[in-house]
């Protein structure tokens, strides 16, 4: 029996001191988690610096964007009719010319000496007929003679007129207030007909703004409409513009209408070929609630945004399911979820979570915009 007892003492011996072990750890766990709840107790709670915005009543409009092309109100590509060597260019490339300002002189001796000579056959055939009309009286008098007279005559002053024409068609002058093309030509240059010389741009108080919609969206534009054009080359970066003209038909390629709007005082400022941004209001406003893009999150379970309240003196983030419409410029269309003048964290909302404490800076009013689909 004593070799029994001798095992069971060891094995309490053992026991006893795997349990004193055990508790030993239990009781230093237990006050470690103490310290550590006592710890968290006397911390601040965490705090996120967030910046919000109030919810903004306001309208939006269903618009269409189009990239618009500027269009001189006057413009035409200068062409010779006749062929000859040039004697004279009045103009400098990228230049301004006047109306009536010489643009090209051809080199018109020819013509002239041409001129010249049928001038004085014309005079001496009027001559002729004056004698052929005087001998009326006389017996020699031959109205057939006359009217061979008459008709030599007339025939001597249509070639001088002709080469007149001829010398004036040689003589090529701006038809109107413009800006001319880069060219390379020179003078002694021989040119055939039909040859391109150069173009000409307008140069007036309005231009021409050319776009074009598809044909859904261009049944609610007609002449007098108003479009908003934005781009670079404008003045404060915007201006509105009026429809004037519609095309007659729709655009087989790609079934689109093509519209010509004027920007009125804009013509000086607006280079023909700048691209333009275009929007058309197409529908009437409606009323509706906006919040900053930055607001909204989107998750799993759909976009939501994070409302903030007083919970007791301290404000939280509160998560709210959403739904968004269009997009307008830096701000979204709530449809539903929320309402005017709710605050709701805007810029650093990506590091909120629901009922986190939150540090907020005074709301942001977003200005009001058109929408855009």
């Amino acid at each position: 029996m004593k070799p029994v007892l001798k095992q069971l003492a060891a094995w309490l011996v053992v026991i006893l001191g795997m349990a004193g072990l055990a508790g030993g750890l239990g009781l230093y766990k237990h006050r470690e988690i103490q310290a550590a709840q006592i710890a968290a107790a006397a911390s601040p709670e965490p705090v996120e610096a967030v910046d919000t915005a109030a919810v903004r009543r306001g309208a939006w409009s269903l618009s269409a964007r189009a990239i618009g092309t500027v269009v001189a109100k006057k413009q035409l590509e200068i062409r010779n009719e006749l062929a000859g060597s040039v004697s004279e260019i009045g103009f400098q490339s990228g230049a301004i010319v006047d109306q009536g300002q010489l643009l090209v002189q051809f080199d018109v001796r020819q013509e002239r000496a041409s001129l010249a000579a049928t001038e004085a056959e014309a005079q001496l055939a009027k001559q002729t007929l004056d004698r052929r009309i005087g001998l009326t009286s006389s017996p020699a008098f031959s109205p057939q003679e006359v009217d061979r007279a008459r008709a030599e005559s007339a025939a001597a002053t249509a070639r001088a007129r002709s080469l007149e024409v001829a010398i004036e068609k040689k003589r090529i002058v701006a038809p109107f207030k413009a800006r001319v093309g880069i060219t390379d030509l020179q003078p002694g240059a021989y040119l055939e007909a039909g040859t391109l010389i150069g173009r000409l741009q307008g140069i007036d108080d309005d231009a021409f703004v050319d776009f074009s919609l598809p044909q859904d969206s261009a049944a609610a534009l007609h002449p007098g409409s108003t479009v908003t054009i934005s781009g670079a080359a404008i003045p404060g970066g915007s201006a509105t513009a009026k429809i004037a003209a519609v095309d007659d038909s729709i655009d087989s390629s790609n079934r689109a209408v093509r519209f010509r709007a004027v920007a009125a005082g804009l013509g000086q400022a607006l280079r023909p070929g700048t691209f333009l941004d275009v929007v058309a209001e197409i529908s009437k406003p409606h009323d509706a609630v906006f919040v900053p893009l930055t607001a909204v999150r989107r998750s799993p379970d759909g976009q939501h945004v994070f409302v903030i309240v007083d919970d007791q003196g301290k404000m939280r983030a509160k998560q709210r399911g959403v739904e968004t419409g269009v997009v307008q410029d830096d701000e979204i269309v709530i449809e539903k979820g929320l309402v005017a003048d709710e605050i709701i964290a805007a810029s650093g909302s990506f590091k909120l979570r629901d009922g986190l404490a939150v540090q907020v800076d005074p709301p942001k009013q977003p200005s009001a915009a058109t929408g855009v689909n």
